[in-house]
């Protein structure tokens, strides 16, 4: 037996190095793929259903629409996924610190720091969650304007921006505490929690929406319902019970404010924080320009807005892969292996190239037949987020390797690497370069989206060799 063992590993070169480094907890025993489904199945099939529930949204909002006023909805649904992304930056810089340390402690067996960061993010998500409710309320009404919406987009948005904003504070706290549990390894408790947001939410927005005929403001009172539910199922699974149903309990006693542990996850978060709070800025300059390309009523945000949500199909395998990387990457060097980590990051990497690059292939083949049930009748507007999924399919391999690389370096805490190299690819490609080409070449939404990709592949060459590099291995927590 012992020389099949032998015979096993040198064919496994992997499976020794995963041996070598227990990491304990649901990834204890397994081998380095092993550990990487184990990670990656349940982020995978939690943004399916939220990809499938942003579809469900759109064809209801499509279906109560009333006649000629469609693209005013489209136009509104696609700044709406700006305004959510906005609204999630916050807890997503504390989410990010509190997902690094969590599993820098459990890597080194130290459970007590992990369960004190549980107990500090709450606080930070809830803080975090408020804040940006109350920001998206402050800005709405002068976004209309910056986005150049038509009148009837900009009414249908501050409307749903209005009930929107009193999820913030929900969707904080299940957010981090998410990104604790995926630290310790556990991405089952976070994908029950958004099974939960997510079919509270379909079956509120249709019943708001179409039930009681509330139109688009049922979509988002159907949305605060969804972030109630969630939050109710996450905090069950994590309350302290002689038999706790996750890895991580929320101790009571870490609810009040503990300094040393809330500045280690605010250190952390601080660069993303940037990091992020400057994509969006650029995003919404590119969404911007767009508005400037055509006159309010062309629709072209609307395109825009459906050609995002259909290429957020692809993105689904990367950011499940992603979120592996990310806990192998902070647990391993946690463990002490940086050699591990680095090799959890390059299975990730492999992997997630050969599933986008087939997501990429399906969305290509099938982009009129989703642009058709998420807009149907939509004309113009419609053919022109066609043509940009056609487009976009082919950069998905980059997109793979950007999305994997940045991940895993967020992962164990080198945000500030992450927040320099991105900072500075988006800035030449979607300000500078972008600015040329709308104010003197004369470029259409084709044109705009072409630059998008450009900074995508560039980022994918930079990210690629800033972790070569390995000096992100030397992130401290």
């Amino acid at each position: 037996m012992q020389g099949v063992g032998r015979a096993v590993n040198v064919v496994n070169p992997e499976a020794i190095k995963a041996e070598a480094v227990d990491l304990g907890g649901r990834l204890g025993g397994l081998t380095l793929r092993q550990q990487i489904i184990s990670l990656a199945m349940w982020p995978l099939l939690q943004n399916l259903m939220s990809v499938m529930v942003g579809f469900a949204d759109r064809v209801i909002a499509g279906h109560v629409s009333e006649a000629g006023e469609l693209g005013a909805v489209m136009d509104m649904m696609g700044l709406m996924m700006y305004m959510g992304w906005l609204m999630m930056i916050m807890q997503g810089a504390i989410a990010t610190g509190a997902q690094a340390l969590v599993a820098r402690a459990y890597g080194a067996g130290d459970h007590g720091l992990a369960e004190r960061a549980v107990g500090q993010s709450i606080i930070l998500g809830l803080v975090t969650g408020c804040m940006a409710g109350l920001l998206l309320w402050v800005l709405a009404p002068m976004l209309v304007g910056f986005f150049g919406l038509s009148a009837a987009a900009g009414g249908y948005f501050l409307g749903f921006i209005e009930i929107l904003v009193f999820s913030a504070p929900m969707s904080g706290v299940v957010f981090v505490l998410s990104a604790c549990l995926r630290g310790a390894g556990d991405t089952w408790t976070p994908f029950n929690a958004m099974v939960a947001v997510n079919v509270f939410n379909a079956v509120a927005s249709y019943v708001f929406a179409v039930y009681f005929g509330m139109g688009v403001e049922g979509i988002a009172l159907g949305t605060v319902v969804g972030w109630v539910g969630g939050l109710g199922m996450i905090l069950w699974k994590v309350y302290p019970r002689e038999r706790p149903r996750s890895l991580l309990v929320l101790r009571r006693e870490w609810l009040r404010w503990d300094g040393e542990t809330g500045m280690r996850i605010i250190r952390v978060g601080v660069p993303q924080l940037v990091e992020i709070m400057g994509m969006w800025s650029i995003h919404a300059y590119g969404l911007f320009m767009i508005g400037r390309v055509g006159d309010r009523d062309s629709g072209l945000i609307g395109s825009h807005g459906l050609a995002v949500q259909i290429e957020s199909i692809s993105f689904m395998p990367g950011f499940a892969i992603g979120t592996a990387a990310a806990t192998l990457a902070g647990q391993y060097l946690g463990a002490g292996s940086r050699e591990m980590a680095q090799r959890a990051v390059r299975v990730c990497w492999r992997l997630a190239l050969v599933l986008m690059s087939l997501m990429g292939v399906g969305i290509f083949l099938t982009a009129d037949f989703l642009v058709g049930v998420m807009s149907p009748g939509g004309g113009e507007q419609a053919g022109s987020a066609v043509s940009l999924i056609m487009m976009v399919a082919f950069a998905q391999p980059f997109f793979a390797t950007a999305m994997v690389m940045k991940m895993s370096m967020r992962g164990v805490g080198a945000t500030g690497t992450v927040m320099f190299y991105s900072f500075s690819a988006m800035l030449f490609f979607r300000v500078g370069l972008l600015t040329l080409m709308v104010h003197f070449w004369g470029a259409n939404l084709q044109m705009i989206w072409m630059v998008f990709i450009l900074d995508i592949v560039v980022q994918a060459l930079v990210f690629s060799w800033v972790h070569y590099r390995g000096r992100w291995l030397d992130a401290e927590v």
